[in-house]
């Protein structure tokens, strides 16, 4: 990282926590890799996380390496930024199969990947990659949404149905998976069977708020087991807080709760996680969204050198 008593941190090219660019991992045998996914042709509402990526690592730049919460210093971790998937505008299926060959590499030279959306339908292409190594992973979701529809509109990708995808094609176990943040309308009761037939334990943000952030942490850290992936979607945050997202729904977690949650991950068997849904085109003139996401994925990496898995390298 560069030294922000030399180099201000509003000069230079922004990468992530102001790292070296690199695209060589097997040469430069970093610890994490920090990628990009700006594709968002997926949305079923407001597109914009395509610029998401871009928005993080601006953002990250303010980001110092040692948490006192959790007294990690990433210091001795080496974090490279990764460039972005060379997604293809319009082809789904496509970028899909570029993001999982890129993550795949990743992966191959035994380098944690710390991915930023992009839309949620991103993360099924990831953990197709994920899944490759390690078999079926454990899945955590901090999400307002289950993700669990089957198709939108006929068609059967969008990111709305990267759940319902990863379960029928045993990327991930949802007997050791769970959901934490969900809220908001549903069709209809089938919705709710449709959640409950899924098999993740999920714990809707009204359940949360009654139970506590610490219980439900513990929760997760019991549920999960072995290889395990987070996805955060951003739009689990209150838009008081997070204003810049694709699909709002008010009542979510307030910014502190978010990194409360992304805590409990310490101790999990972590191997990769993502942070979806930032669309900088909505945010507040401050830039909240993207500072808070570059702040989550600070914690989450975090936890990830806290963790017991391959990421636990310092």
């Amino acid at each position: 990282m560069i030294d922000p008593q030399e180099v201000p941190r509003f000069a230079g090219v922004p990468t992530f926590m102001r790292s070296p660019h690199v695209y060589d991992l097997e040469t430069a045998s970093p610890d994490i890799a920090f990628l990009g996914v700006p594709y968002d042709d997926a949305t079923s509402f407001r597109p914009g996380a395509r610029f998401g990526p871009r928005a993080i690592r601006l953002a990250s730049t303010l980001l110092k390496p040692y948490n006192p919460v959790t007294e990690t210093d990433l210091s001795p971790v080496t974090i490279v930024d990764h460039d972005d998937v060379p997604v293809v505008p319009g082809y789904t299926e496509e970028t899909f199969a570029r993001i999982e060959a890129r993550v795949s590499s990743v992966l191959e030279t035994d380098v944690f990947p710390a991915i930023a959306g992009g839309d949620h339908s991103t993360t099924l292409a990831v953990l197709r990659a994920v899944a490759e190594k390690y078999g079926p992973v454990s899945l955590v979701q901090i999400d307002a949404h289950s993700d669990l529809w089957t198709e939108y509109f006929g068609e059967p990708y969008s990111h709305g149905t990267t759940v319902h995808h990863a379960i029928e094609e045993g990327l991930i176990d949802p007997s050791s998976s769970i959901r934490i943040g969900e809220r908001g309308g549903l069709y209809g009761p089938e919705d709710v069977d449709r959640h409950d037939d899924a098999g993740i334990e999920y714990y809707p943000i009204d359940e949360l708020e009654d139970r506590g952030i610490e219980e439900i942490g513990d929760r997760l850290r019991e549920r999960v087991d072995g290889p395990t992936f987070a996805t955060l979607d951003i739009d689990a945050v209150d838009p008081a807080y997070a204003p810049g997202t694709g699909t709002p729904s008010p009542g979510g977690l307030t910014s502190r709760e978010f990194l409360r949650l992304i805590r409990s991950l310490r101790g999990t068997t972590l191997v990769g996680f993502d942070l979806v849904e930032v669309a900088p085109p909505y945010d507040d003139a401050a830039g909240s969204t993207a500072t808070l996401a570059a702040s989550a994925t600070f914690e989450a990496l975090c936890a990830a050198v806290d963790s017991s898995g391959p990421a636990g390298r310092q």
